[in-house]
């Protein structure tokens, strides 16, 4: 089912009106456009109009398909996907003996970040050269720019702030102007756009952080898809602290934690006052 198909079921099972719907939240035009022609409006009127129909964002984004329930998920991309937006912290289930000669770069960038959580950051850029020789430095391959992208990461965690700029200039470089990641998995692209203007925003780099996520909210407009929306959002808020945008990225980025059930966000984002 398409998003337009799942806010119209829902709307009818409830016995309202588009009107009704709409009421000070939206004209009805917006609820007629994304009912008959999928057209996503904005993150924050969305997230209103879940919250009157008693949807999450989770429910009403592509993940939400019956058919995709059914699909086999290989155990590697599983375990990828949970660690990427923070479900697992282990991997011992993970032996590289059996993992396939393709799957490798996959396998070396779970380990990378299991270590840089573990705070075992020399073991983790060993793991991300590997990634690097796997991918040939292939800037099409999305485990090429996630290996430079963590190994920016671990270089600030070590404080050396000169190297991890260069390793984010790389892939904020990488995404400007040559990738093609077609065949990489929606949360994959996503996070690597979070991570990457969080990072931005870190060393005081506040445009090149508002490019990366503002790219990163319109691929996840464009895909459908609600992973890391609220972190999005808290990182505007965050580099917008001293402008008039500033209220509007924060309640934005804590209504869509409320939304996806990220309490731990949401009560991040409120303590901020």
């Amino acid at each position: 089912m398409l998003l337009g198909y799942v806010i119209h079921d829902k709307r009818r099972s409830l016995n309202l009106t588009q009107k009704d719907l709409a009421k000070n939240l939206c004209n009805q035009n917006t609820i007629s456009k994304l009912e008959k022609h999928n057209d996503t409006p904005q993150i924050n009127v969305l997230v209103k109009i879940c919250k009157r129909l008693d949807l999450t964002l989770n429910q009403i984004f592509s993940d939400f398909s019956d058919d995709y329930q059914k699909e086999k998920v290989s155990v590697l991309d599983d375990i990828e996907k949970n660690i990427l937006v923070g479900n697992l912290s282990d991997s011992n289930k993970l032996i590289e003996k059996d993992i396939r000669e393709e799957d490798k770069a996959q396998f070396h960038l779970i380990e990378a970040i299991l270590d840089l959580k573990s705070d075992k950051l020399e073991d983790a850029l060993f793991n991300l050269d590997k990634v690097n020789l796997e991918t040939k430095m292939d800037v099409n391959n999305i485990y090429d720019a996630l290996a430079f992208l963590v190994k920016g990461l671990v270089y600030l965690e070590k404080n050396n702030n000169d190297v991890s700029n260069h390793y984010f200039e790389t892939v904020y470089n990488i995404v400007k102007n040559y990738h093609d990641f077609s065949k990489a998995k929606g949360f994959e692209v996503l996070y690597l756009y979070k991570e990457l203007g969080s990072a931005f925003a870190k060393l005081g780099r506040n445009e090149l952080s508002a490019i990366a996520v503002h790219l990163g909210i319109e691929i996840a407009r464009k895909t459908e898809e609600s992973y890391f929306l609220d972190e999005f959002y808290r990182t505007l808020a965050m580099i917008n602290f001293n402008s008039e945008s500033y209220y509007t990225y924060k309640n934005i980025a804590y209504y869509t934690a409320l939304a996806l059930q990220h309490d731990k966000i949401a009560n991040e984002i409120k303590s901020w006052g």
